[in-house]
């Protein structure tokens, strides 16, 4: 069954304009967690879809075109999708054969909507001092702390009302050694 979709409508393009939505966080997710094909093949598929409908059906060759993968890697690169929740694979009888479809799901556009396969490889933007959890991006909100005469905006947990600080590299590649080392992926994409 088809969701309900709405894209959001750019007011400054006119009459014969182009416009497609960029699945941003499902890409950034896929190349952080090395999965370039297929992002590249959500890429491809995202250009086919309308404001009508984000159900498409592009040929393998199609695929290729926009995407530049090859024809053997393209199966994987689906597979992959559908794994991280990004996109759902509808099969439509054709004689004898089948033809696939593909539903380019919302989680491709929305950081909250992920499932927690793809949840592991977004980049946390802090850590909050008091529940010692990693925090991204839509998961604080800024107060204003007075400090003297003025105030210092704040960024502050929502879970637990603590203050946010910022990871430092040598943090955020200790976090990702010890996501790779963990062999969570390997399991559900094996």
């Amino acid at each position: 069954m088809v969701e309900a979709f709405q894209w959001s409508k750019d007011p400054r393009l006119g009459p014969g304009s182009l416009w497609a939505a960029l699945p941003i966080p499902a890409c950034r997710v896929l190349t952080y967690a090395g999965y370039q094909k297929a992002s590249l093949v959500l890429f491809a598929l995202v250009l086919h879809t309308s404001d009508r409908s984000p159900v498409v059906f592009p040929s393998r060759a199609t695929i290729t075109k926009y995407s530049g993968v090859g024809k053997n890697s393209i199966t994987g690169a689906i597979k992959t999708l559908e794994k991280f929740g990004f996109v759902e694979v509808i099969k439509i009888p054709k004689g004898r054969t089948y033809r696939n479809s593909y539903q380019v799901l919302r989680p491709c556009f929305h950081w909250d909507e992920f499932n927690p396969l793809a949840i592991r490889y977004r980049v946390p933007k802090g850590a909050c001092t008091r529940c010692k959890n990693y925090v991204f991006g839509p998961d604080w909100l800024y107060e204003g702390k007075p400090d003297g005469i003025t105030s210092i905006r704040v960024r502050i947990h929502k879970g637990c009302r603590g203050e946010i600080k910022d990871l430092t590299k040598k943090q955020l590649k200790e976090i990702q050694a010890e996501e790779e080392s963990a062999g969570i992926l390997l399991e559900l994409l094996g």
